[in-house]
């Protein structure tokens, strides 16, 4: 009887692993379709890349200002019925993009699926994080952060199988989402807890922020370093005489890098440490930009470093989301995760920017240098809280 029991708990905590960690897939598979989707229609719609950076800032915008009041959603509705409800709102609102061809709607329309996607983005990680076992938590969301590269890779491939034109990739992503309802329904298991009023309260994302501050500062750094790495590395390519085939096999190269990483790097933070782990990564993070730069001008240099180097950056997420697991408890996850969302939010606002200016100012090696530099700030923090 006891056994029996052991067997259908396992087997409803995998459910909701399985439920969790497929949330993450779609997330990443949808934008992985939609962000270039996106683009290309307001390019053939408007010909500005102005309309383009300005509907994309839309999403960001929305996670930045909705986050602080995303936990304190839990306390009044229900996890997976929010989840549920996430996931068909986005769904609905892809084949808004289609069907109303006009610039301030598909702002306002990005707006609203950003909320939603935080929402999902939130609700998996912090339910990842409470059914993980704390001695193999850094591996569970490796698998997780691989999952969520593979669909954004999914996303791009679907996008080049489909073609931008007409309805048919519109309806691929909203056929992706509206599935993603369907087993968090009815695949029943162990729930996301909810936190308390007091914990799910905008306030409380600063207060657990103040629990494990090198990991919500590793989400800052995931953001700024590899949203500037996509936005500028084809530029950095270009302006050292790379082809654009060349360019975008590095591109591709730095994917994979996220794809194959994350699973070694978690089983290494478990078995090793993960604050000793954030600080490898970090001075990982300081040397490789600098060695991009000494291997320039020998292109095939690069496909190892840029490899390493997107796969380094990447584990910010997965190393900082462990941590944050291992120093909050269960109920103060959601104002964690939703800190951690934030500061990443942040970065992916302001890291491209920054690497943009840089490389104007310091053409064209400005921006690598510039992501060194970012690094070389986190290092210390990352040291001293490894020493403690």
């Amino acid at each position: 009887m006891a056994l029996s029991f052991l067997i259908s708990d396992t087997h409803a905590r995998t459910r909701s692993l399985f439920v969790a960690i497929m949330c993450g897939g779609l997330a990443g598979c949808g934008f992985g379709l939609l962000m270039p989707l996106i683009s290309l229609n307001l390019e053939a719609m408007t010909g500005s890349g102005a309309q383009a950076g300005v509907n994309a800032a839309a999403a960001a915008l929305a996670m930045i200002l909705a986050t602080p009041f995303i936990p304190g959603l839990f306390t009044r509705i229900s996890p997976r019925a929010l989840l549920a409800t996430s996931l068909a709102v986005i769904a609905l609102g892809i084949l808004v993009f289609p069907a109303v061809r006009d610039v301030w709607v598909w702002f306002g329309t990005r707006f609203v699926i950003g909320i939603a996607v935080t929402i999902v983005f939130i609700a998996s990680e912090t339910w990842i994080n409470q059914l993980a076992k704390p001695e193999r938590r850094a591996s569970l969301l490796a698998v997780y952060a691989t999952v969520l590269s593979a669909g954004f890779g999914s996303g791009g491939l679907l996008l080049a199988l489909l073609g931008a034109e007409g309805w048919a990739p519109w309806i691929a992503g909203a056929a992706i989402y509206a599935a993603g309802v369907l087993p968090v329904v009815f695949l029943r298991g162990p729930g996301l807890i909810p936190p308390s009023r007091d914990e799910g309260s905008p306030l409380a994302m600063l207060t657990t922020a103040r629990l494990a501050p090198a990991a919500i500062l590793a989400g800052f750094l995931f953001g700024a370093l590899e949203n500037s790495f996509f936005a500028l590395m084809p530029v950095y390519g270009d302006r050292i005489g790379l082809t654009t085939v060349m360019v975008g096999l590095l591109m591709t190269t730095g994917a994979l890098g996220a794809l194959c990483m994350q699973i070694p790097i978690g089983n290494f933070a478990d078995r090793a440490g993960r604050m000793r782990t954030l600080a490898l990564i970090t001075g990982g993070a300081v040397a490789i930009p600098l060695l991009i730069i000494a291997s320039s001008g020998f292109g095939f240099a690069l496909f190892p470093l840029i490899f390493l180097y997107v796969g380094l950056a990447s584990a910010y997420y997965t190393v900082g989301l462990s941590v944050i697991g291992e120093r909050v408890q269960a109920g103060q996850l959601a104002a964690a995760n939703a800190a951690f969302i934030f500061a990443y939010g942040s970065g992916s606002l302001f890291g491209p920017p920054l690497g943009g200016l840089a490389m104007d100012w310091i053409n064209p090696h400005g921006f690598l240098l510039a992501l060194s530099v970012i690094a070389a700030i986190y290092l210390p923090i990352a040291l001293r809280n490894w020493r403690r």
